[in-house]
C-alpha cells in the first residue's frame, strides 16, 4: 500500500523533470546572487525550497525563496511548473500550514524587476523570473518550462 504514493510522487517528479525542455520563450529562470556558490538546483531541491521543507540550499547555507505577486500570472507558471499544482491549490497549501503555524511561505515581490533587484542585493535569496537575465550579478540555477505554453 505504502508504494502507491512513492510511486505516484516519482512519476510526478519524472514529469516534472521532463518538463524542463522547454521550447525558447517558454521558460521561467530561477535565479541566485551571483556570490552564491551554487552553480545548479535540483529539481527536488527547488520543490523542497518552495514547498517550506527546507530553508537552506544543497550545501548547507540559508536560503530566503522569494514569490511574484499573484498578478500577471508568472507566479502560477512558476508553481504549475515546478509542482504540477495550480495556484489555487498552492495558496490552499500555504494556508494549513500557516494556520498551524510551522512555516511561512515565501515573501512576495512585484514582478521581474522587484525579484531580479531583490536578489541582486541579497546573497541568500533564490527567486524565478519570466525572461532570462542579462545581468551578471545573478545565476540562473534551474530552468522550468512553462507549463501553459
Amino acid at each position: 500500500m505504502r508504494r502507491i504514493p512513492s510511486l505516484l510522487v516519482m512519476l510526478a517528479l519524472a514529469a516534472s523533470a521532463t518538463a524542463t525542455h522547454a521550447a525558447p520563450g517558454n521558460e521561467l529562470y530561477m535565479v541566485v546572487n551571483a556570490r552564491n556558490p551554487i552553480q545548479g538546483l535540483a529539481m527536488r531541491d527547488a520543490v523542497a525550497l518552495y514547498t517550506g521543507r527546507v530553508h537552506t540550499f544543497p550545501d548547507g547555507r540559508e536560503a530566503e525563496a522569494f514569490d511574484q505577486s499573484d498578478t500577471g500570472g508568472t507566479r502560477a507558471s512558476f508553481y504549475r511548473a515546478l509542482t504540477g499544482m495550480d495556484l489555487a491549490r498552492i495558496n490552499s497549501y500555504w494556508a494549513r500550514l500557516r494556520f498551524s503555524g510551522q512555516v511561512q511561505p515565501p515573501r512576495s515581490l512585484g514582478d521581474d524587476k522587484d525579484m531580479l533587484a531583490m536578489v541582486k542585493s541579497n546573497p541568500r535569496a533564490i527567486g524565478y523570473l519570466r525572461t532570462a537575465p542579462a545581468d551578471a550579478s545573478v545565476r540562473v540555477v534551474l530552468v522550468l518550462a512553462d507549463a501553459a505554453e
